[in-house]
């Protein structure tokens, strides 16, 4: 119990530090916008829905609210350093979940620690292969832009409901509208985590329906909970890519991949270098293990739209497929990280007398770390003033 709350205790204070830091951070990507020194996206979202009266998002609004009152930029980058640390808070909770569903208790501590790191994972950064530390765009976290940062935090959310709901053996309607609302509000936010869900969680209904031979009437009334999200983006669709607009979308494999990083083929391997390793290693668990599963899917279905689908007009450099990409490598991150958690704490490898189990896990181990590790320095770089392409 002291060893519960002492974690407790330096966890809070973690999470205070990391928001006091960001606050900073975002107030100064306010202040200083198209400088060169804190530059971000996130300025650019604020005079869009202030100056210009652009409302693609729903972050535009509470940016026009807040613009109302004094000190309007300290209250936008604290509303932005909230969701940011909300992200952690809502991570703690997915992981417990994710571990209740494994049937596997570990300390408090580890939970916390994980659940940071979580929040930090960024490409693996290898200074030979790019020079910029944000390689590629091809990143789980970012702190420039404000509509990625504050649709993750519903993301998480939406991703704890998910999992409640199926764990229930009956359907509930309370919870089914609850996913519904915070879907909803994710994709008014910004729709990346929806195109890349929404495929997915058609794919599993289908499968319960035809193979687990789940009631009709349970599949269908979950299925009902992506409409309003489908009414959303068709109103952003309308907006971003309405026939006055000239903007669209075409097929145009690897272009979008390639516009990014020194070496796009390296940079996009190091981008999911601690994944793939997990893979190798766990290919059978991929046809059994429900969540695993998931992961695996919501981010091919997020990396097969970042390499086929390009923008083109105005916004053919904008690269937006990477919001999807960036949050299903978040989820194909964290699921990852949680078998490691679950190699060690259940199946007990560094237990056993074999040493190659050991050796791998190790390595595993040392590689999740420097692409933590990676985002730290990521992260202090712009705490320096540097742009985030830095």
């Amino acid at each position: 119990m002291k060893n519960r709350k002492t974690s407790e205790i330096i966890y809070y204070i973690a999470l205070f530090l990391y928001m006091a830091l960001c606050l900073y951070l975002y107030i100064n990507q306010l202040r200083y916008p198209v400088t060169g020194r804190f530059e971000a996206d996130t300025p650019v979202h604020v005079s869009m829905a202030v100056d210009d009266g652009f409302y693609y998002s729903l972050t535009a609004f509470v940016y026009l609210l807040l613009s109302f009152l004094p000190f309007s930029d300290i209250l936008i980058a604290l509303f932005l350093s909230v969701c940011t640390c909300l992200s952690v808070v809502m991570c703690v909770r997915l992981t417990k979940d994710v571990l209740d569903a494994y049937d596997l208790k570990i300390k408090e501590g580890y939970i916390y620690l994980f659940s940071f790191c979580a929040n930090f994972v960024m490409g693996f950064y290898v200074k030979a292969f790019n020079v910029q530390h944000y390689i590629g765009y091809q990143n789980a976290n970012m702190w420039h832009n404000s509509t990625y940062i504050v649709m993750r935090l519903f993301a998480l959310w939406c991703l704890i409901l998910y999992l409640d709901i199926y764990k229930d053996s009956k359907l509930n309607i309370k919870k089914l509208i609850l996913f519904c609302v915070v879907l909803t509000l994710s994709t008014a936010v910004k729709p990346s985590f929806f195109v890349v869900f929404a495929p997915v969680m058609a794919i599993e209904l289908l499968w319960d329906l035809f193979k687990k031979k789940k009631p009709f009437k349970d599949v269908f009334f979950f299925a009902l909970t992506v409409v309003p999200s489908f009414a959303v983006l068709i109103l952003q669709s309308l907006v971003l890519f309405g026939n006055d607009t000239g903007n669209g979308y075409a097929i145009s494999p690897f272009t979008a991949l390639s516009q990014r990083g020194d070496h796009p083929k390296v940079t996009l391997v190091l981008s999911v270098l601690f994944p793939l390793l997990v893979f190798i290693t766990h290919i059978k668990e991929a046809f059994k293990d429900r969540i695993y599963a998931f992961s695996l899917l919501v981010w091919l279905m997020g990396f097969a739209e970042v390499f086929f689908f390009l923008e083109t007009g105005s916004r053919t450099g904008d690269s937006n497929f990477f919001w999807g990409y960036s949050i299903v490598l978040f989820v194909l991150f964290f699921e990852s990280g949680i078998l490691i958690l679950k190699d060690i704490f259940k199946k007990k490898i560094f237990a056993g007398t074999a040493i190659l189990p050991k050796v791998y896990i190790t390595v595993l181990c040392a590689v999740y770390l420097w692409h933590v590790i990676s985002g730290v320095w990521h992260f202090v770089l712009l705490l320096e003033g540097l742009t985030y392409f830095v």
